[in-house]
This record gives structure tokens, C-alpha cells and sequence, in this order.
């Protein structure tokens, strides 16, 4: 008996470390791959910021177009990544007309863009082009992460918004349960900045890997080695590795901004953050808003988000509230559908 079971031991570790060996084999093929999107069109470009337009999978498109705009932090293609089933696939599949901004990949010609010239020179200058493109006066957008961060300084500054979408947005960086506002809080930005002029979005990959190791290392690749019978399963995982690690790199004078003014000094919300000469006052947000917030997001708190509430008048606040992370908002079965629909049916009121 004792000699079958050192046997069937044996036989175990053996699979596990050959099935060990395959799963390096297969992550080593990760950036070989290529991203799969929906149709779109490349129809305006400044500097490395590209605007792209998706082909309408309906006869008769929402005549008002939507503005997707992801964080500079990292790329858009995770709003795309399984076309047959994406987020962008779910929203042009509700009747919507997506258009979506793509930051580029900055480097150290850039290294002087800030807030302002994020917000003010390249996401003003897409909506005008989209506004004499569509020859409409205002437009929808959605705004993601620090993305949504960025369209509502720009939906406070401008008149031409017509609703605005927020999906994760951070607005009061001191919650208590913000762990990486605690974090950044006591970043001597100053000198990374210093050492380094841009920050490397692999080191940004790393820091945000390193608060959930367990889970983001371990979990996840034991579980990729369960599933690598599934072919499925596998090029999925490798998609979501490939995008996870496409990190662009942040600008020097973004980051410091971003750090000193939001997470360390939270001026937004005491009404002392300046931008394009004008101190910015959430209470003069005068537009419909959607403020979508995930359950079990640990990057963005749903603390972070939903004070926006206290700001904006009752009859054009709206907040809904999915099951879900950080991420998996946009890449799971269940809620990559429910979200997309939500924000339709609210867009199309």
C-alpha cells in the first residue's frame, strides 16, 4: 500500500513539472502574439495620440458619438481584447457609435506633458475634431480609471459634453481603504523623477502586482497550469499577460502631478486644484453622469468614486454598481454584457 502511494506521488510530480514546463513554453510565446480588435479606422492623429473610429454593427447608429478614453497608465486594448466578445464590441452591439483614444507610448521627448496638456491640448483637440467629424455640437464620453479622472477635469472646463460616463474613476484619493493612496502618500516623487525623468510602466506593473502577490502571481499561475488542456483557456490567459505587461510608460511631469496634487494633497476635493487657469469645483459639473463603480476593486475603492454623489445635482447623478474588479469589469462572461447594455440604455434615454 505504502509503495502505491509514493507511486501515485511520483506520478503527480512529474505531471505537475511537466505541465510547469509547458506553462513556460507557452508564456514565452506571450509577445508573439497580436491584438484582434473590432473594425476601426484610424482618423486623426497628433503627436502619438491616435483616434480611432469602430464600424457600427448596427444599420443605424446612436447619432451621438461616445469618446472612450482608457488611463495613460496602460493600454486600451484590454477594453477590446476578445473582439467576439469585448466591451467595444458590446457597446457598437447596443447601437452606440465608439470612437476611442489612444494615448500612445510616450518617452522622454515627452517627459514635460502634464495634466493640462492631457486634458487641454490633445483630449480637446480629438473632440473638436470628432465634433466637425460628426458636425455635432456636443458628444458622449467615457471616461476609465485615471482616464475618467482626466474626462471630468475636461467635462468641468468645457461646455460641449453632452453625458459623461465615468467606469472607476478616483476622486477622493484620502479614503480610508485607498491602500495605494496610503502608498504614494509618502512617495518622494520628486526624486524618482529625478532618477529616472519618465516612470517606467514596468515598475508601475510590478508596484501594483506586488500589493496582491498572492493572487496576481501564485493563484493566477496555478491556475493557468490547471487549465492549460484548454485552448481556450490558454490563449485567453496569454492575451491578458500580453496587454498586463504592455505598459507605457508615464511622463515625468503626469506622474509628479498625479502623485503631488491627488494622492498626497487631494486638491480636487478641497476645491484647491487648478487647471487651465480656473480653480475646478465638482459642484459646477452640470452634465448627466453615469458613475460606474466594481464591488471588489481594490485599485480604485468604490470610495473613491461614489462621493461624486455629494456634488452633482440629484436629477442628473446616476451610479450603478457591478460585481466585479478592477479589471474583470471589462473582461468577464457576465458583467463585459450586463456594463455595456447599462450604459447604453443609459445613454440612449
Amino acid at each position: 500500500m505504502m509503495k502505491n502511494q509514493i507511486d501515485d506521488q511520483m506520478t503527480e510530480n512529474f505531471k505537475f513539472a511537466s505541465n510547469i514546463l509547458k506553462a513556460r513554453v507557452a508564456l514565452s510565446q506571450i509577445f508573439n502574439l497580436s491584438y484582434q480588435y473590432n473594425p476601426r479606422d484610424l482618423i486623426y492623429q497628433h503627436d502619438k495620440v491616435k483616434l480611432y473610429h469602430y464600424q457600427p454593427k448596427v444599420k443605424k447608429p446612436h447619432n451621438k458619438p461616445l469618446l472612450v478614453v482608457f488611463a495613460t497608465v496602460n493600454r486600451p486594448e484590454v477594453l477590446d481584447l476578445f473582439p467576439e466578445h469585448s466591451f467595444i464590441g458590446n457597446l457598437l452591439q447596443s447601437g452606440l457609435d465608439v470612437y476611442l483614444l489612444d494615448w500612445g507610448y510616450p518617452d522622454q521627448d515627452d517627459k514635460h506633458i502634464g495634466i493640462d496638456l492631457y486634458v487641454n491640448r490633445y483630449l480637446h483637440h480629438c473632440i473638436q475634431f470628432l465634433r466637425e467629424y460628426t458636425k455635432l455640437e456636443s458628444i458622449d464620453l467615457l471616461g476609465i480609471c485615471q482616464g475618467g479622472l482626466l474626462c471630468l477635469l475636461y467635462s468641468l472646463l468645457h461646455q460641449h459634453i453632452h453625458k459623461l460616463v465615468l467606469i472607476s474613476c478616483p476622486i477622493d484619493f484620502h479614503t480610508c481603504d485607498n491602500m495605494i493612496s496610503h502608498l504614494f502618500r509618502r512617495l518622494d516623487v520628486d526624486s524618482l523623477i529625478k532618477t529616472f525623468g519618465n516612470i517606467s510602466g514596468l515598475w508601475l506593473t510590478n508596484f501594483f502586482i506586488s500589493l496582491r502577490p498572492f493572487e496576481l502571481v501564485g493563484k493566477k499561475y496555478l491556475k493557468f497550469i490547471d487549465n492549460l488542456a484548454s485552448s481556450e483557456k490558454t490563449q485567453n490567459f496569454l492575451q491578458v499577460e500580453k496587454w498586463l505587461y504592455d505598459t507605457p510608460d508615464q511622463t515625468a511631469q503626469s506622474f509628479s502631478e498625479l502623485i503631488k496634487d491627488f494622492y498626497q494633497e487631494n486638491k480636487l476635493i478641497k476645491g484647491r486644484y487648478q487647471l487651465g487657469g480656473r480653480y475646478l469645483k465638482l459642484s459646477d459639473l452640470n452634465i448627466p453622469v453615469l458613475n460606474i463603480m466594481a464591488k471588489t476593486d481594490e485599485i480604485i475603492p468604490v470610495s473613491a468614486s461614489r462621493c461624486l454623489k455629494k456634488y452633482v445635482e440629484p436629477n442628473l447623478y446616476h451610479q450603478r454598481y457591478f460585481q466585479s474588479g478592477h479589471i474583470g469589469i471589462y473582461i468577464s462572461d457576465k458583467v463585459g454584457k450586463l456594463m455595456p447594455k447599462a450604459i447604453a440604455d443609459w445613454l440612449l434615454l
